[in-house]
């Protein structure tokens, strides 16, 4: 997954670059103009709405799109997925008021929509279908995994676009990771009601009280249940909490949020 400054920082997957111009996608880091260690794009008051818009306008001048091409959501923890028509371009751009207020992931086959999901722990799942040109995008905090949000997204591309899960691309961004991401009681319960006990997603350390949730493998088996093949899923790998200095961390205290996010471009 390369690192590229280019005013600002920010990451790219291998498997979604091979596929420019037709897609673009990032995921955005904390690290803004002139070495802004802030550089959040979430309209939650940890930064004035101004500064945010000016951060969202900067992403979409590099990336060659406009910002009202974004489409943002509330984020709810949830497993809904949400098809995006070009009459819901522009949800969330500008203000949190008319984001998308149900739905942790979103997906369509229009051109100039930018689909994002924001993080700081949870992580940003994109998706790329480049037979049916149809894209996607999820926010999987530990509920979302549970609950099998990345499955839901695979359903509904293939209800929608006729994607078949092997075509898919599919890149898991940076979140709290298998080395930091402890959970308590109610988790580890719900963890071995949802997944079976080999995929050893649950990790014990000496060192910790409670086990370690690994919300990159739960995704990846997620979807390679459902026919992605392994292949194609490329992980980020980078734990929010190890790199707070490059990446939002609500369990490092941070209010900021970064995100992932791609869209079709038009021709």
């Amino acid at each position: 997954m390369p690192l590229v400054y280019n005013n600002i920082l920010y990451f790219k997957f291998d498997n979604l670059m091979q596929h420019q111009p037709a897609i673009t996608h990032f995921i955005s880091t904390r690290i803004g103009l002139d070495e802004d260690e802030n550089f959040s794009i979430g309209l939650n008051g940890f930064l004035p709405d101004a500064v945010v818009l000016k951060n969202r306008e900067t992403l979409a001048r590099i990336f060659g799109f406009k910002p009202d091409d974004f489409v943002f959501a509330e984020q709810v923890h949830g497993n809904r997925v949400e098809v995006i028509k070009p009459s819901l371009k522009g949800k969330g751009a500008f203000s949190k008021s008319d984001a998308l207020q149900h739905s942790d992931a979103w997906i369509t086959n229009h051109s100039n929509i930018c689909l994002v999901a924001q993080a700081a722990d949870c992580v940003p799942i994109l998706f790329y279908d480049p037979v049916n040109r149809a894209i996607g995008a999820a926010h999987a905090g530990w509920k979302g995994t549970v609950k099998r949000i990345a499955e839901n997204v695979v359903k509904a591309m293939s209800r929608e676009y006729r994607t078949k899960p092997s075509d898919l691309l599919v890149g898991i961004g940076p979140s709290a990771g298998p080395c930091c991401y402890e959970v308590g009681h109610d988790v580890v319960s719900l963890v071995n009601d949802e997944f079976p006990k080999k995929y050893e997603l649950l990790i014990p350390y000496p060192n910790r009280e409670n086990p370690v949730f690994d919300l990159w493998r739960a995704n990846a088996y997620v979807l390679m249940e459902v026919g992605v093949s392994k292949k194609n899923i490329e992980f980020a790998g980078m734990c929010t909490i190890c790199n707070n200095y490059m990446l939002f961390s609500a369990r490092c205290g941070d209010r900021g949020r970064f995100g992932g996010a791609i869209m079709i471009k038009g021709f």
